[in-house]
């Protein structure tokens, strides 16, 4: 038997229109090609799919049992065809990824790598930036996807979560914390802390595991990166309060940390896209990618978590 794909269209075409010179309208053949069409298919399955007068077309009952089943034939071509199309053009492209400094540089690199070495083809752009820069480059259209941590409030913008993490306490190597199985907020009491300037949702959830323990905070001093706090444990100044991929950036030998618990305050790491605009193949690769990896390069498993603040 050798029933071709052209045939099988006639056929359900006719079929739907009820009509063969409108099929052949439709297919941008003449009417005596698409009859052959036909006539060729019922030859190839010796079975007469068509009662024919000189004015309509009805399906034989052969024709209407063949029917649906030549539909579902096409249809799951044309679906196998567009799902080669995507993968083809997930084989290139540009991706625009925008992410706060920290994360930029823990959490992002070993994801770029694997995702390089399978599509590398696609040019995978990385914006690092300030936390609060993530979304206004989302939103204008300057980054594709980003990464961080938002206000749950936030319009407009379609989100995917990562993963979460607890918040941490970084301290020089030796302070009495590291022999702590566990630390707790009213541990920080007595201690110099460094936190994040305010206008940072870090520094949001850092008052708001102080105030969860009762107390409030009153930084010793204050940055605005990540970077500088863990410089400035390095110098003796004081223990720094920092989500806990921040901690991958300080050298273990000097620098210690522990989750803060009594609560455990979690920052959710999310993905965010603008709601209602269409990716690229390219950027729709990466986004289905780094979903589908696992939350990854986290510092140490989460606990199990007791309050959460986004």
């Amino acid at each position: 038997m050798n029933v071709t794909l052209r045939q099988l269209r006639a056929f359900v075409l006719v079929a739907r229109l009820g009509n063969f010179t409108r099929a052949a309208q439709a297919m941008h053949l003449t009417q005596s090609a698409l009859s052959l069409l036909v006539r060729e298919l019922e030859s190839a399955i010796e079975t007469r799919l068509f009662d024919r007068t000189t004015r309509t077309v009805a399906l034989t009952a052969a024709g209407s049992d063949f029917f649906p089943r030549a539909e579902r034939i096409l249809a799951e071509l044309e679906s196998a065809i567009a799902g080669v199309d995507k993968l083809v053009a997930r084989e290139r492209g540009r991706v625009v990824v925008a992410a706060p400094l920290v994360l930029s540089s823990t959490y992002l690199p070993p994801i770029l790598a694997a995702f390089g070495a399978q599509y590398p083809g696609i040019e995978v752009v990385l914006q690092d930036t300030l936390p609060n820069q993530v979304l206004p480059l989302v939103r204008g259209g300057a980054a594709d996807i980003g990464i961080g941590t938002f206000a749950s409030d936030e319009a407009d913008i379609q989100r995917t979560l990562l993963f979460s993490e607890a918040m941490a306490a970084a301290f020089p190597a030796g302070h009495a914390f590291s022999r702590l199985k566990k630390l707790s907020w009213t541990d920080l009491a007595q201690e110099p802390v460094l936190a994040l300037s305010r206008g940072s949702v870090f520094r949001d959830l850092t008052e708001a595991g102080f105030a969860a323990a009762g107390m409030m905070l009153k930084p010793a001093r204050e940055a605005n990166y990540a970077g500088s706090l863990i410089g400035m444990v390095d110098a003796g100044l004081g223990v720094a309060v920092l989500p806990g991929y921040a901690v991958k950036l300080a050298d273990p030998a000097r620098i210690g940390w522990r989750r803060i618990e009594n609560p455990s305050i979690d920052r959710e790491v999310s993905l965010v896209r603008r709601a209602g605009v269409s990716l690229s193949h390219a950027a729709q690769g990466f986004v289905d990618f780094i979903v589908a990896t696992p939350g990854a390069q986290q510092p140490a498993p989460a606990r199990p978590r007791r309050r959460k603040l986004t």
